[in-house]
């Protein structure tokens, strides 16, 4: 599609938004109508619009969400902030707003903390390629990913807003990725442990109980017998230890194979 055609399209759409925003002017369409404005690049006039909707629905969402990408483009990302931060708080899980804050986040030049924004943001669409490209494109954390596991052997874990606290909850997600479940399910309880009000914390404990649940059931009923530890395969000798440690000193070594990679390849870059 031609710039031209696009512009004409988006006119278009413009006209269309306005007329339902002049028969009914409590319609949540101001924000179709705003986001349509700054894709044109009139953001000031944007901004206008989406800030006078928002004075008849404050808990609106996705209104915060235009608010903070027009912000984005104004170069305000304090505000930007801000206006992503009100988008979650009100919806938690809102996959635009978690995307959008990771990309501002990346511009502050916060990548723990874009980092921690896209896995939540993957763990609600994981097949989605923007998703997935923003991760791959964010600088290795392994080193700080490591410093965290020994933080978390010396159960020194800090709030949820500091740094550390960021890359222990970034190392639950990581441990989630690999198979890790019940690895995965202990650091959150102590950071949940930590920060008894963070709701999010709760929610995925909860979470990952149900999944161990069911993964043991359905373990269960398909071969009582099956040499399978928290969903990963394990040599029948390995079984035979009456030492649980010796079973998950593989698990542990794999882990760290797998960081120990991350790091050469990207060294040969």
């Amino acid at each position: 599609m031609t710039d031209q055609n696009q512009q004409s399209l988006l006119l278009g759409k413009i006209a269309a938004y306005t007329e339902i925003l002049v028969k009914d002017p409590s319609s949540t369409i101001f924000v179709s109508l705003a986001e349509t404005y700054r894709k044109m690049g009139m953001f000031e006039d944007s901004r206008q619009i989406i800030s006078k909707g928002l004075e008849l629905h404050p808990s609106f969402s996705p209104a915060h969400i235009v608010l903070a990408r027009i912000l984005c483009q104004l170069n305000d990302l304090d505000g930007s902030v801000a206006a992503f931060d009100r988008a979650l708080e009100l919806d938690e899980e809102n996959l635009a707003a978690l995307v959008g804050y990771a990309r501002v986040q990346i511009l502050l030049g916060e990548e723990i903390v874009a980092r921690d924004l896209l896995l939540k943001a993957r763990h609600l669409s994981p097949a989605d390629p923007v998703i997935n490209k923003l991760l791959l494109s964010l600088p290795d954390v392994s080193e700080a990913v490591v410093k965290s596991s020994s933080v978390v052997q010396a159960q020194g874990i800090e709030t949820v807003d500091s740094p550390k606290a960021l890359v222990s909850s970034t190392l639950a997600e990581l441990y989630l990725a690999q198979g890790l479940t019940e690895k995965a399910l202990d650091l959150f309880q102590r950071l949940s442990t930590q920060n008894p009000d963070d709701l999010t914390l709760r929610r995925r404990v909860k979470e990952l109980e149900g999944q161990l649940r069911e993964d043991n059931q359905n373990v269960e009923v398909s071969n009582p017998e099956s040499p399978l530890l928290h969903g990963l395969e394990v040599e029948p000798h390995l079984l035979a230890s009456e030492n649980k440690e010796h079973v998950c000193e593989p698990v542990v070594d794999i882990l760290t194979r797998w960081l120990t990679n991350i790091q050469q390849r990207r060294g040969h870059v």
